[in-house]
């Protein structure tokens, strides 16, 4: 049982690692915008509309897009984007909150408040070239509110978040997957 345990695990971790070398590969072969650049783009032009609660990379049908989703606190509604590798928007859809969703509406207040934006979070958590961004998210959990963000290097993926109440890097968060 052992053995069969530890093949299991092998063969996962080498299947993870291959996916993130396969996605690391494709965006260093890219002749566009980096995920960045894209989302620096989107928070300035949609600034007066919501703050940026969660930003992730997609391939659907070998095709690179990004799933943007912001808040708009004056309609209380989200605000999601589909945006194509050169940073134009595609498809634009909004969404009442659901209960579920209050952490994210909590953290984009915070956000606000603090006068913070994505970009220049994502930057801060940024590892050493080359990297390329793959997700940032607002989160809130035992009581710390905080960004989290999904890098792919060559080495694997790797997570760094930030606390938006104190705007340090949280080095327990800080995950290597």
């Amino acid at each position: 049982m052992k053995y069969i345990l530890l093949t299991v695990t092998l063969f996962a971790s080498a299947f993870c690692h291959a996916n993130s070398s396969a996605i690391f590969n494709k965006l260093s072969q890219a002749n566009a915008p980096s995920a960045q650049q894209i989302l620096a783009k989107i928070e300035k032009s949609f600034a007066s509309q919501g703050i940026i609660v969660e930003f992730e990379l997609e391939f659907e049908k070998g095709i690179t897009v990004y799933e943007v989703t912001l808040f708009d606190l004056n309609n209380n509604r989200f605000i999601e984007l589909i945006v194509n590798a050169q940073g134009l928007v595609i498809e634009q859809e909004y969404e009442q909150p659901e209960l579920d969703e209050e952490d994210e509406v909590a953290a984009a207040k915070l956000m606000k408040k603090k006068n913070y934006q994505m970009y220049q979070l994502v930057k801060q958590l940024s590892p050493a070239p080359p990297y390329y961004l793959i997700e940032s998210q607002l989160e809130q959990d035992i009581g710390i509110t905080y960004l989290v963000a999904t890098f792919i290097t060559a080495k694997g993926r790797h997570k760094k978040a930030i606390d938006l109440a104190t705007g340090k890097n949280l080095p327990l968060l800080r995950w290597g997957n």
